[in-house]
């Protein structure tokens, strides 16, 4: 093998990655919902969110606890549970991140995730309009992502 075609086959490697394609899924915000595919495929998932609201918006992604969906997050949420400690309500563990997006556009950036089979997934905004409202998810801005 010619060293400038292993050249161009790690570079298609680092390009593209290893495991295959992705899939891209568009969450959609607004003034207090998320509007997500109620479940995907496996695999290499990357996220942008486009912000239809008046507001800022963002979307934090985690693994759901078995048992856990919507109800418990809005419930954590009017209990101002911060972020950092989703993991001891509903999360398996911390989130995995978040990405942001300004009213009428979309994230700047994305978010990739490996999801896995059979797990659901939890999506929210825990942003806030002030330091006295509450958080948006509290207002219902809340989605569950289920994996097959």
């Amino acid at each position: 093998m010619s060293l400038s075609l292993l050249r161009w086959m790690v570079a298609g490697f680092a390009l593209h990655g290893c495991t295959g394609e992705h899939r891209i899924v568009r969450v959609v915000s607004s003034d207090y919902a998320l509007q997500a595919p109620d479940s995907v495929p496996a695999g290499v998932t990357e996220f942008v969110v486009e912000n239809r609201g008046r507001v800022p918006h963002e979307m934090v992604i985690g693994l759901l606890r078995t048992g856990m969906g919507s109800r418990e997050m809005v419930a954590a949420a009017r209990e101002n549970v911060r972020l950092r400690v989703l993991s001891d309500r509903y999360l398996t563990g911390p989130p995995y991140g978040a990405i942001f997006a300004w009213p009428g556009a979309t994230s700047a950036g994305r978010m990739t995730v490996d999801l896995r089979k059979g797990e659901r997934y939890a999506l929210l905004c825990t942003l806030r309009d002030s330091t006295e409202a509450p958080q948006h998810a509290a207002l219902g801005m809340v989605r569950v992502l289920s994996v097959h």
